[in-house]
């Protein structure tokens, strides 16, 4: 299956090849980042880089200068997800900059994480989903990959794509301290998605997530470094725009962009690092 063949060699180059961030596997652990190269990605592998091997410039004549193609072949040490078997030797190509001595990189021997999609006709043949597709495997980014995996498998949540905040508005209880805000969410697919915030005499404020219209004891708390969490943590907006909340009395309105700050902070940042 080498690319040397010319026929194959020419399938493969006649894909848009993803450009690598860096000479070696990026050590990628954050969940976000990780989640992006995941859900993104129909093959997600553990592997081991067996060969490394630099094109010439006539097998990939538009590599820019100080830059190197290399078709790797690589051991297939795990599959995280695949919709087909994989076999355990697999080539892909990979893009990165020079090292220091203007020679290719050495990355035979490392253990890597593979976000690839298959070259439909081509056994073995594997493609790179995205410039970041390969990093370093270690056990947190395994670990995040493989909790992305498995949160994939909920309608509710794989589904979810929010667009922003439709509208919003917060009830006072019967005794003093005692209040809710409700945060409607916008989603891509109009699904009813809610931010429930709630004040209580001597206790911690709390914030939910509701997934339908009905508010109730079923609505959740939002774990870090979930796919729900990755949901909201990396697209809500900085803050509730003056739309959502025009009909509420001003009071209110401090009160709901007061809400949806510790709902900001409580979630903490995103983190994404990767474009």
């Amino acid at each position: 299956m080498s690319l040397r063949h010319p026929l194959l060699g020419a399938a493969l180059l006649a894909l848009t090849l993803p450009t690598a961030a860096g000479a070696q596997p990026s050590t990628v652990e954050g969940f976000a980042d990780v989640a992006d190269l995941t859900i993104g990605s129909p093959v997600v592998l553990r592997a081991s880089i067996r060969k490394a091997e630099k094109l010439n410039r006539k097998e990939a004549p538009d590599v820019a200068p100080g830059r190197v193609r290399m078709l790797i072949e690589a051991d297939v040490q795990g599959v995280l997800t695949a919709r087909e078997p994989v076999p355990a030797r697999i080539e892909y190509l990979w893009e990165g900059p020079l090292d220091a001595r203007g020679k290719a990189p050495r990355l035979k021997g490392l253990p890597v994480l593979l976000f690839l999609q298959r070259v439909p006709g081509r056994e073995g043949q594997y493609q790179l989903t995205s410039r970041n597709g390969q990093i370093a495997a270690t056990a947190r980014s395994e670990a995040a990959a493989r909790r992305v995996l498995t949160d994939l498998r909920s309608p509710e949540v794989r589904d979810l794509r929010i667009t922003g905040i439709g509208s919003a508005f917060h009830v006072r209880g019967s005794i003093p301290g005692e209040a809710e805000s409700q945060i409607f969410l916008t989603t891509a697919s109009g699904r009813p998605v809610s931010l429930v915030v709630l004040s209580r005499p001597g206790q911690a404020k709390s914030f939910s997530v509701a997934l339908s219209d009905i508010i109730d004891d079923a609505a959740g708390s939002v774990p870090r470094d979930t796919l729900m969490w990755y949901r909201l943590a990396c697209a809500l907006p900085p803050a509730v725009p003056a739309t959502a909340v025009d009909e509420l009395a001003p009071e209110d309105r401090q009160a709901v962009a007061a809400d949806y700050d510790f709902v900001r902070n409580a979630l903490g940042a995103c983190g994404r690092t990767l474009r």
